[in-house]
């Protein structure tokens, strides 16, 4: 089972922009994604089942870093 991976990048009129590991772009009706989706998601896409899945697990990992990043900014050296 091979898996893609996107970011939900912004959500405008009802279309989500998301963008792959290779930056590449792709918009998709939100009435295609799963209920609750939200900017900063991390989907997975199943292909063999032709559904796009929030990964969890992914998305705090993701989060996680970004904000361990961002604190180290502001440290006091």
């Amino acid at each position: 089972m091979a898996f893609k991976f996107y970011t939900v990048d912004r959500i405008e009129n009802n279309i989500a922009v998301l963008f792959d590991d290779d930056d590449k772009k792709s918009d998709v009706p939100v009435a295609n994604l799963p209920k609750g989706l939200k900017e900063g998601d991390i989907l997975s896409f199943d292909a063999e089942n032709n559904i796009y899945i929030i990964d969890k697990d992914k998305t705090s990992q993701v989060k996680s870093n970004i904000d361990d990043r961002f604190k180290s900014l502001f440290k006091k050296k």
